[in-house]
């Protein structure tokens, strides 16, 4: 290993440790304001998390850069990888939560805990009656059976403790699919599957055989006897469902072209480009992952904007933003009338969280600033050395740097989308006033 790859795992190795003498801190100071008397509401989990945002941001942040590097063997980035999804689920964020415990076991097959930490993520969504149940339940005794082969390597990772833990989960027998493949000719299907993009509760495949299997939606609202007309927000999320599977195929064709001809102009395409001498490569293919890059995290402004209507959190649409809507920045308190957290937990916090790794900071830096640079500057890609996203009026990136941005926007967009989702069924489920109904509607013909 010559000096620069020593130095470049170092540099991962102490992200790693650093990620985890934070997690220990945090709970230290978890473990000591929880003994403290419990009239005080200050210190309740929710406000004690997000008081603590700072730090957990951080800690995120310092746990993926372990879990994508290049200098670190597979076992510490599947633990990284594991110690991430703990770190979002904690928040509620279990869509994310669950790609990071499936992506831990594939660094690290024998990671007895990601597959333990998997399970029991499905195991609280079967628990609360959320989402495609039977298909859970599925998907959880695969896991069940996984974290109970791998004891030893539990044990070896994690602590008896933990893996006596993952022993006590029960298999539930469930004659649901693990995965709905879709058409194994469709190289479109294929690619959602592969990718986990479809818009469905599912965590696995496609979540339905049906032809039209991006089925995520609202259960149904309640609204009061006698208002003939149905609430906005199911206009709201037809828009947003309609946007997102339209940049979805956006992004599909791009790197489908773009990956068919890497180093010349597809075939397909009509322009007619000067040559500028510097191994760019300029086209329909890169500008359509550009456009479905930016446009897929442009959802997330109307998926706050959406929030702010259905709630009535009083902001003017043009002052809506999804970093800004969710909580206080200074105090760190969630905006007043969204659904309380019960028990420290809840999709106010995971949105909340979700809005602030959008940031430079953040969990989600490179999707954030190429989004912003695609928006207001030039961006095009190069087969030579790229600058990265930079302040200038150009910036080149790497095909594969374009395409992960892409995929990782996609999924940043779905997460927000189906949290959204599990915020309004926490709303609903506080609504027991007799003079409301529960309001669905049927699906558009």
């Amino acid at each position: 290993m010559d000096d620069e790859s020593a130095a470049a795992e170092d540099k991962d190795s102490a992200a790693f440790n650093i990620a985890n003498g934070l997690t220990e801190i945090h709970y230290i100071g978890w473990t000591k304001h929880r003994a403290l008397p419990v009239t005080n509401a200050s210190l309740k989990r929710a406000p004690f998390r997000l008081a603590e945002r700072e730090t957990l941001r951080l800690t995120r942040r310092l746990n993926a850069t372990a879990a994508t590097s290049e200098h670190l063997e597979g076992r510490r980035r599947s633990t990284a990888l594991c110690n991430l999804g703990s770190s979002l689920d904690e928040s509620g964020r279990w869509v994310e939560a669950y790609q990071c415990y499936a992506d831990a076991l594939e660094a690290d097959p024998t990671n007895g805990n990601a597959a333990g930490n998997a399970a029991e993520l499905l195991r609280r969504r079967i628990v609360r009656g959320q989402g495609l149940l039977g298909h859970y339940g599925a998907v959880y005794d695969q896991y069940v059976r996984r974290a109970h082969q791998l004891r030893d390597h539990t044990v070896a990772i994690a602590g008896e403790a933990t893996a006596r833990r993952w022993d006590e989960l029960e298999l539930t027998e469930s004659l649901g699919h693990t995965s709905h493949e879709g058409d194994g000719l469709d190289e479109y299907q294929q690619w959602i599957k592969e990718h986990r993009l479809a818009l469905a509760l599912a965590v696995e495949g496609l979540g339905s055989d049906e032809p039209r299997w991006d089925s995520a939606s609202l259960g149904g609202v309640k609204v009061k006897v006698g208002e003939p007309d149905p609430p906005l927000i199911f206009s709201s999320m037809n828009v947003l469902k309609a946007e997102f599977l339209t940049v979805r195929r956006l992004a599909f064709r791009g790197e489908t072209m773009l990956l068919e001809s890497l180093f010349s102009q597809h075939p397909d395409d009509t322009g007619s480009y000067a040559d500028t001498l510097d191994y760019s490569l300029y086209g329909e293919p890169p500008a359509m992952l550009i456009l479905a890059q930016r446009a897929s995290l442009d959802l997330l402004d109307k998926i706050a904007v959406a929030a702010n209507e259905h709630f009535g959190t009083g902001l003017s649409p043009e002052q809506v933003s999804f970093r800004g809507y969710w909580f206080d920045r200074g105090s760190g308190a969630l905006r007043p009338k969204l659904p309380k957290p019960v028990a420290g937990h809840g999709m106010a916090i995971a949105l909340a969280e979700l809005s602030y790794d959008m940031d430079p900071d953040g969990l989600y830096p490179a999707a954030q600033t190429l989004r912003n640079a695609g928006t207001h500057r030039l961006v095009h890609l190069t087969h030579g050395v790229p600058t990265g996203v930079t302040e200038g009026t150009h910036s080149t990136v790497d095909y594969w740097e374009l395409i992960h941005a892409c995929h990782e926007s996609l999924r940043v967009a779905r997460s927000a989308f189906i949290y959204l989702i599990d915020l309004i069924g926490e709303a609903e489920a506080e609504h027991q006033s007799s003079n409301l109904l529960s309001l669905p509607l049927p699906n558009q013909l």
